[in-house]
């Protein structure tokens, strides 16, 4: 079973980076150097830590699960 997502609040800086809270990076496991594939939809970015599996990156899931929570948190419907 899936836990209770975690929601905070950031902002983009004047470089256009953002920090991830601590709670989550905590929770994700993420570290210095954590590769993160950055996806974008109309209205909301969705980053995923990439994966990889015998050398390639397991894309089509990633993208399967990234659909899923859009639609969960209502950002893939009109």
């Amino acid at each position: 079973m899936a836990s209770d997502p975690i929601i905070d609040v950031t902002k983009v800086s004047d470089k256009g980076q953002v920090v991830i809270p601590k709670e989550i990076r905590d929770k994700l496991n993420l570290k210095v150097g954590t590769k993160l594939i950055v996806v974008a939809t109309d209205d909301a970015v969705v980053l995923q830590k990439v994966e990889l599996v015998a050398g390639r990156v397991r894309m089509r899931e990633i993208l399967d699960r990234i659909k899923v929570v859009t639609e969960k948190l209502a950002f893939g419907k009109p």
